[in-house]
């Protein structure tokens, strides 16, 4: 008779996939959690539902017309959640970010390569998630909305957002999503 394989800790979680619920619940405290859940309702109930990630146990992408558009993780040690807005047609709705005062927010809160001079681990050979072999190495000089950034993508984070924030989210994805379907 074989004796059954143990899994090891990620192998059980990538076989379980939880929900980002479950997982927000699990880890998450007080505002923090309900924040992430009100979010999670939101995508729910927009049509771009969180879907467990193979690439990371802690990460969760929606799509939209099958590219993503929203990422979020939960940091399990400390209970903290980040989303990731993939802002792929930013420039087609410039106008409406600009009407709505929300482009400070866009330039202070672009996701950054993780081996720019914006991040802790520049000058490493090699840092988490990263390669230093990819062409986007220290990102590239880009112009968003008007003014040159040095990142990877456009794409824009926020770390345990408050209702301010969320609304903000919502709002930048309902025009990512409108730019996308008139694409």
């Amino acid at each position: 008779m074989q004796e059954e394989k143990k899994l090891t800790g990620l192998q059980q979680f990538i076989k379980d996939k939880p929900t980002p619920e479950e997982i927000v619940i699990k880890y998450c405290e007080s505002e923090k959690k309900e924040n992430a859940l009100a979010f999670i309702a939101c995508l729910e109930e927009n049509k771009t539902p969180l879907r467990f990630s193979r690439s990371s146990p802690n990460l969760f992408e929606a799509k939209y017309k099958s590219k993503n558009i929203c990422n979020l993780t939960v940091a399990w040690q400390t209970g903290d959640w980040k989303v990731r807005l993939q802002l792929t047609h930013v420039e087609s709705y410039k106008e409406a970010i600009f009407n709505e005062a929300l482009q400070e927010i866009i330039w202070n809160s672009l996701a950054f390569c993780i081996y720019s001079e914006r991040s802790p681990y520049f000058g490493m050979k090699k840092a988490p998630g990263c390669s230093p072999n990819k062409p986007c190495k220290g990102g590239k000089n880009k112009i968003v909305l008007g003014k040159e950034v040095k990142v990877c993508h456009t794409s824009v984070s926020f770390s345990n957002p408050d209702d301010a924030a969320i609304k903000i989210m919502k709002r930048l994805l309902e025009l990512e999503k409108q730019a996308r379907y008139n694409v």
